[in-house]
């Protein structure tokens, strides 16, 4: 079930995921409090097979990478932020100073070997920060085959997560005749509400640990915003001006740009973006005062109102989340995650257990309860085309 209207990656992920928690999520009415879950009825998942599971980032990211420091006219080693992204014979671009240059090797993954100047450019000072963009590959006439898309061989590893919450009702609440509609089905959707919110808690700000308690193991899984802190996404705070908190609408643009710079081959270049009431604000101001930018409502599907922010580098989808508003520190964060580089890891899918007279499992109790449950983990790959902007107090003057 893909979300129409908010993200196009995975949108034909259909027949396997009806009927699934997300799936529900979206048709019950919960997406108000767990809009990441009830998204993900659009986005891969994929069994975890043990109570941790383990992925490797490969290559995929295509776009551009950054110096880490600067280099003299003549030197043929470039060192780059991330050097994975390309094959020798791949041609690349100084953003800053318009230099072309041919990658001939890769030392590491983190430099690279060239041949400076060609295409007609000069050869020119690189700076530290500088953004080398990928133009394209090269090759000789009669030459040998190409190098074969190397592999980064970062393991990467997560657990998964026990999730339960419980409902209960007595005999006599049972028999209270003036209470409207079945009061045990009213707390049994209250219970799946707390569910889909404790899942949501997890999804996004969930961080890895593993520990014995009542002498039996434990695991916590690390969430989406940890994952893309630890593993190289876009992390930056608000602070136009030397003004810490401050944001303009230039840096915002910026950073969203930088954002949108690198994507994941076959992947729609688009993200999702979750903040607090206090950040849309703040946009709204700089949007006033800016008439080159337009924040319009967008499309509204499932109950998960959307705004897009248009300016001169694109369309960002901008959900307002409740949780966020919540915590003093993430109410004022902007979370920009990739849709199609999440997925969730499932070991044990949704399953519920009921005690009391009316089950099998009677407890000898005047009372009829029971919980729901699962047991998952979050996947996030290609952290690098995801961000997060911190403390945004105020739009800059």
């Amino acid at each position: 079930m893909s979300i129409r209207g908010i993200f196009a990656s995975h949108s034909g992920i259909v027949g396997e995921r009806v009927g699934d928690l997300a799936s529900r999520v979206l048709q019950m009415g919960y997406t108000g409090t767990a809009p990441l879950l009830a998204m993900s009825s659009g986005m891969p998942k994929e069994a975890a097979g043990d109570t941790s599971y383990s992925w490797t980032e490969d290559s995929h990211i295509s776009g551009n990478t950054t110096a880490t420091a600067g280099a003299l006219v003549g030197a043929t080693t470039i060192p780059v932020e991330d050097a994975n992204i390309w094959t020798a014979h791949t041609v690349i671009m100084n953003q800053t100073t318009g230099e072309y240059m041919f990658v001939t090797a890769i030392n590491s993954e983190t430099s690279v070997e060239v041949l400076r100047g060609i295409g007609g450019t000069v050869a020119a000072a690189v700076s530290d920060g500088d953004v080398f963009q990928h133009v394209g590959t090269a090759f000789e006439e009669g030459g040998g085959k190409p190098q074969p898309v190397t592999q980064k061989g970062e393991n990467r590893t997560n657990y998964v997560q026990i999730f339960k919450n419980g409902w209960a009702i007595t005999g006599t609440a049972k028999a209270v005749k003036f209470h409207t509609g079945s009061q045990l089905a009213y707390n049994r959707s209250q219970a799946l509400g707390y569910h889909v919110e404790d899942l949501e808690r997890s999804f996004i700000f969930g961080r890895p640990d593993i520990r014995s308690v009542n002498g039996k193991q434990m695991r916590m899984s690390g969430g989406i915003a940890y994952q893309v802190e630890t593993y190289g996404g876009l992390i930056e705070s608000a602070n136009s001006g030397g003004v810490a908190g401050d944001l303009s609408l230039s840096d915002l643009m910026g950073f969203i740009s930088r954002i949108f710079d690198r994507n994941v081959k076959g992947m729609p270049n688009e993200r999702l973006t979750f903040t607090g009431t206090p950040v849309l604000r703040t946009i709204q101001d700089l949007v006033l005062n800016n008439t080159s930018y337009q924040i319009t409502q967008g499309e509204s599907a499932y109950g998960i109102k959307v705004m897009k922010l248009i300016g001169v580098n694109g369309e960002l989808s901008l959900a307002t989340h409740p949780l966020f508003n919540e915590n003093a520190i993430w109410g004022h964060e902007l979370h920009v995650y990739h849709p199609g580089l999440i997925k969730k890891r499932v070991l044990r899918d949704t399953w519920e257990e009921t005690f009391g007279a009316s089950s099998s499992n009677n407890n000898g109790i005047d009372a009829e309860e029971g919980f729901i449950a699962i047991e998952t983990g979050w996947q996030a790959q290609g952290v690098e085309t995801m961000g997060i902007m911190k403390n945004i107090q105020a739009a800059a003057e």
